[in-house]
């Protein structure tokens, strides 16, 4: 009998789109259920680390984005080849990580417009381009967002257009709900 997942998270892409990814790719059924932000106060204590996305499975529930995204990439055989593939693989996510849940996140939840502006000045102008220099020359090494951020990034912005083109996923972006985040 086939699993049956259900993807709980906000209504925007985040965290969660990756594992929307993973499940347009694979061609595998999933519910993609949509918090409602007003509903998300009475909800928050009773999710795994008080947080979303998580992922139901058979009635089983994981939480945290990047532990949700290395579970089905291991069951759908998309993860590492080895080991030490998989750790290259981890390293990747855990950098970009780091930058979402650094900069990004600061810059996104500030509401005061000055330091908002500071926050953002920082992490568009230093943070962001510092992480892509990293992953173009991983890229550009390993040969086997936002537009106007990758322009100096022509592997990265290639790369992004070469996953966007993959069979399942360029169907679920033609689909997907429009969101207020990329």
């Amino acid at each position: 009998m086939d699993s049956v997942y259900k993807l709980v998270h906000f209504p925007l892409k985040g965290h969660g789109e990756t594992v929307r990814f993973i499940f347009a790719y694979t061609g595998v059924e999933y519910e993609d259920y949509r918090v409602k932000w007003e509903d998300w106060p009475n909800l928050k204590n009773s999710t795994p680390f008080r947080s979303l996305p998580y992922l139901e499975v058979d009635g089983q529930v994981i939480g945290q984005s990047l532990a949700i995204s290395r579970f089905l990439a291991r069951r759908f055989h998309l993860a590492g080849g080895d080991e030490l593939e998989q750790a290259r693989v981890d390293a990747v996510a855990d950098c970009w990580n780091d930058v979402r849940q650094g900069g990004f996140a600061n810059w996104f939840r500030e509401q005061d417009k000055e330091k908002k502006a500071k926050l953002g000045e920082e992490f568009f102008g230093k943070t962001l381009p510092e992480c892509l220099d990293v992953l173009e020359k991983l890229l550009m090494a390993n040969t086997d967002v936002e537009p106007r951020v990758l322009e100096n990034y022509p592997l990265l912005r290639a790369h992004k257009r070469r996953v966007e083109n993959l069979k399942g996923i360029k169907d679920w972006i033609a689909k997907r709900h429009i969101t207020r985040l990329t």
